[in-house]
């Protein structure tokens, strides 16, 4: 499968000031492909979360297009959308995302029943033990640390297999050791045939990359 971003562009209107728009990401072309783990660097504030929520059909466009197997996202209903997230994106967010109401393992499995998938529980308890949270399957997300949330939500992310797997600073709040680990699981899932994007500030993450790409002041470059 491939998503092509065409004159991908966000701006953002601004109540107060001189300039009427912000231009969060300027004109973007870019392709994801299956095998293949793009990471994208940057400062904060340089648009690369903006970019990434917009390829993971999230935040519509200003301008421009990103079509999974040439079908603009955005061109879908509300319903259709969805039910296209559902079926082929992952993402890992920034924050907290945890069903406070679900334990850890609830919450793991809890994707792939919105797209009528098989509860993937082997795989998830298999991610589960390679990160070190296997012992927490029956505890509630608000027992967890910030570094045991984000574990889960890596193993929510993957555990069904998905297509395209968007990552937004998925090793915030990690040691080394389970950065290293994380970035080495987000590789293999590459490999295993799904398309990664990773945004990242760890120095560490190019060289798991295939396509290395920065961000500066909302204008994409290849490196």
């Amino acid at each position: 499968m491939e998503l092509a971003a065409c004159g991908l562009a966000k701006r953002f209107r601004r109540n107060t000031g001189d300039a009427n728009f912000l231009e969060a990401v300027h004109p973007v072309d870019l392709t994801m492909h299956s095998g293949e783990m793009m990471v994208l660097t940057g400062r904060s504030g340089s648009g690369k979360t903006t970019l990434l929520t917009m390829l993971a059909g999230l935040l519509p466009p200003s301008d421009g297009t990103a079509a999974l197997d040439g079908k603009d996202l955005y061109s879908l209903s509300d319903a259709g959308l969805s039910r296209m997230r559902a079926r082929h994106f992952a993402v890992i967010p920034q924050g907290a995302s945890a069903v406070t109401s679900m334990t850890v393992m609830e919450n793991i499995l809890f994707p792939a029943s919105l797209a009528g998938k098989d509860p993937p529980v082997r795989q998830a308890e298999t991610l589960m033990e390679r990160l070190g949270i296997l012992k927490l399957r029956n505890v509630w997300p608000g027992e967890l640390s910030g570094g045991e949330l984000r574990r889960m939500s890596i193993v929510r992310a993957l555990a069904a297999g998905p297509d395209f797997v968007f990552a937004d600073e998925p090793t915030a709040d990690l040691d080394d050791g389970n950065t290293a680990l994380t970035l080495g699981i987000l590789k293999e899932t590459a490999l295993e045939g799904s398309a990664v994007f990773v945004v990242t500030h760890d120095r560490e993450a190019a060289a798991y990359a295939d396509v290395l790409l920065r961000m500066d002041a909302g204008k994409l470059y290849k490196i």
